[in-house]
């Protein structure tokens, strides 16, 4: 089969100190800690073989992640910009939906032909957070496309704990299987979404007003979920003039540049005005930008106001905590999209009409054709077979 192949030579930096699980499984917890000379390519691949507990998937599309991308890209010693959790050589991509044809001897609940969304968080079961429910916590974690193969390829072996059926979709478009396939890999970033807003900070009461910090495919899901669950003002940050188109056709009321305020007293007074002086209700922070995004919030917090925190940032960002605890305010910490029946909500939130994510998609690309995929930087980029090929 062909799938997209992306390899690398295992070269840990000097005075990196590997882990142990590290050293058992050849895996790097910091990916740009041990990767160097990273590559990728369409390529002939041995098929996938199902196994008892599995489903072989004819993949119907997988989406291009800016984990995709950023992998692959080198810093000035040739390591993967990468920091993340990651083994090579591996088939890429973890946002992804096919159709099944095959099924494994202990398998009970799926069967062939169903449409199924895959979880990219595969989680053990077995540890301590597993144990407490908090599946996105686990300690053992595998994520396809980073630890064992993905989506970007003809086919996919994947367990059938990890699948959710895509068929109320396909039923909802007049048995369109290919809109249910691009809905069907435009769930895991909406359920990353959904995640921190819901599960996480524990929602918006309709009518608050609700503030987006970066319109990314994540932010672009965060705004279409705070719209439909009944934010009376949606205001977003994005910088980006593609993603501001996009940020309004998802939904949102406004989107200002976050580069062209003074400061972040400016920032803070606009959504006090625009709010009548109520403040932002649920801050989705999407943008991983805290340094300049959390000093916004601090002043333009309601009363009970909360953050999700959805963006992942790197070093520290300092917090002046006054105006949650005055607030009575929240942070939530939010990773991933598995379980908490986050899948099964948003498939029929999307199966329902009240979501479509398909108006964040900048572009459809056949497998072959990935790397024309891999340059676009805005919205969602689709990866299908069933794509036509570009003209060469």
């Amino acid at each position: 089969m062909r799938a997209f192949y992306v390899e690398a030579d295992y070269a840990p930096r000097e005075g990196y100190v590997l882990s142990q699980r590290e050293k058992d499984t050849g895996r790097a917890l910091r990916g740009n800690k041990i990767w160097k000379n990273i590559r990728g390519s369409v390529v002939d691949r041995p098929m996938p073989v199902c196994g008892d507990d599995q489903v072989l998937l004819k993949v119907g599309a997988a989406g291009i992640c800016g984990t995709d991308q950023h992998l692959l890209r080198k810093d000035a010693d040739g390591y993967t910009m990468y920091d993340g959790h990651s083994k090579y050589p591996i088939i890429t991509g973890h946002e992804f939906s096919g159709e099944i044809v095959e099924v494994g001897k202990n398998v009970k609940k799926l069967a062939v032909g169903d449409l199924v969304s895959v979880e990219s968080m595969h989680w053990c079961g077995q540890c301590d957070a597993c144990r407490r429910g908090m599946f996105n916590q686990c300690k053992d974690l595998e994520e396809p496309g980073l630890t064992y193969d993905g989506g970007f390829a003809e086919y996919a072996a994947v367990n059938a704990k990890y699948c959710y059926k895509l068929n109320d979709i396909m039923n909802f478009y007049g048995g369109d299987k290919m809109t249910a396939f691009e809905l069907g890999a435009m769930v895991e970033p909406t359920g990353v979404a959904y995640n921190g807003i819901f599960v996480r900070a524990g929602g918006l009461r309709p009518g608050g007003h609700a503030a987006v910090f970066g319109c990314g495919p994540i932010g672009l899901a965060a705004i279409q979920l705070l719209k439909t669950s009944g934010a009376a003002k949606l205001i977003a940050f994005e910088s980006v003039p593609e993603r501001v188109e996009l940020a309004k056709a998802c939904g949102a009321d406004a989107v200002y540049d976050p580069t062209s305020f003074k400061d972040a007293d400016e920032q803070a007074e606009l959504l006090m005005d625009l709010t009548n002086g109520a403040g932002i209700s649920l801050f989705a922070e999407c943008a991983g930008d805290t340094k300049f995004t959390y000093p916004v919030m601090a002043k333009s917090l309601a009363i009970g106001g909360k953050t999700a925190q959805i963006g992942h940032t790197v070093g520290l960002t300092p917090v002046d905590v006054f105006g949650w605890q005055w607030n009575a305010a929240i942070i939530a910490g939010s990773n991933g999209q598995s379980g908490q029946g986050i899948y099964p909500d948003v498939i029929a939130l999307m199966a329902s009409g009240r979501i479509d994510m398909r108006k964040m998609c900048t572009g459809r690309y056949n497998l072959e054709d990935i790397d024309e995929g891999m340059k676009i930087m805005a919205g969602k980029v689709l990866i299908s077979t069933e794509y036509p090929r570009l003209a060469k």
